[in-house]
């Protein structure tokens, strides 16, 4: 490894290892504060360049992701037919995913446009439907119970709404790619949550995995099915309005919930955050 790659990946550690054990409070998650710094971690000071911090990995970026998700397909099998992966970024873990469940309809969520412009290159060759709406993880535009499995990487997780919009016997797999040290104490701060049959959390490398699984029979998770004869009426019937997850459909360039909210299309992405809404 190179010397700034090697400097690439000491900072990422030291970065993600400091963070990582204050998102996984609940209380420190949702200040706006932190929620603001992150963004503008991402969105500005990493954006455009954190290709290159995965690259820095050489390889080891997607292993705990990748155990995560073999343990997930363990117990599903192939029945996984909806994935939602918030905090997408570059769409690293969405190609990731689409090579262990080649089926599934995958919709990848992301707060910052840039990073959303960044994953649609680099998932424009994933034969299954991929579809980017640029929302925030914490009010999800996603029915209740619509999700087979939900994926989260370096990311702020909100395991409330995760576990909202996840199946009876869905799962969702949160996964740190560097601070490994604290697998133990993140499966405990998910446990006390309340939401989950069963939590399971593992060291990978330098990182770790935590997957959570929703009290249900998992042999359910083969019923759900997107309808729809185009691509954009499939979207549509897939989002929900981020402020009352009432239905919506796509009317020129953009989103109407059935309580007449309105969400812009920009760029060819659906905006469906709150402060966008447009009342009519």
């Amino acid at each position: 490894m190179n010397p700034v790659n090697r400097l690439a990946l000491f900072v990422s550690q030291i970065v993600f290892s400091a963070i990582t054990p204050l998102l996984l409070i609940p209380g420190i998650a949702k200040l706006k504060f932190t929620r603001s710094f992150i963004s503008f971690c991402f969105g500005r000071s990493y954006g455009n360049r954190y290709q290159n911090i995965i690259d820095s990995f050489q390889g080891r970026y997607g292993l705990a992701m990748a155990e995560g998700l073999s343990k997930a397909k363990e117990i599903a099998g192939g029945n996984i037919s909806v994935v939602a992966d918030c905090g997408t970024g570059t769409g690293f873990v969405t190609r990731q995913a689409a090579e262990q469940f080649s089926h599934a309809t995958f919709i990848a969520f992301d707060i910052l446009p840039g990073m959303l412009a960044q994953a649609r290159d680099n998932c424009k060759d994933i034969p299954t439907d991929v579809f980017h709406v640029q929302a925030d993880a914490f009010a999800l535009p996603l029915a209740d119970e619509s999700v087979d499995l939900l994926l989260a990487q370096n990311t702020m997780p909100c395991f409330t709404e995760f576990a909202r919009v996840c199946r009876p016997g869905g799962m969702i797999i949160y996964v740190d790619s560097s601070a490994g040290w604290i697998a133990s104490n993140a499966k405990r701060l998910v446990e006390k949550y309340k939401l989950f049959e069963k939590v399971v959390s593992e060291r990978v490398d330098m990182g770790f995995y935590v997957l959570a699984q929703k009290a249900g029979d998992d042999k359910r998770l083969n019923k759900l099915s997107i309808v729809g004869e185009t691509k954009q009426q499939k979207l549509a019937n897939l989002l929900r309005c981020p402020l009352d997850k009432t239905k919506v459909s796509i009317k020129e360039n953009y989103l109407h919930c059935e309580h007449n909210h309105q969400y812009p299309i920009h760029n060819g992405f659906p905006v469906m955050l709150e402060k966008n809404a447009i009342s009519k």
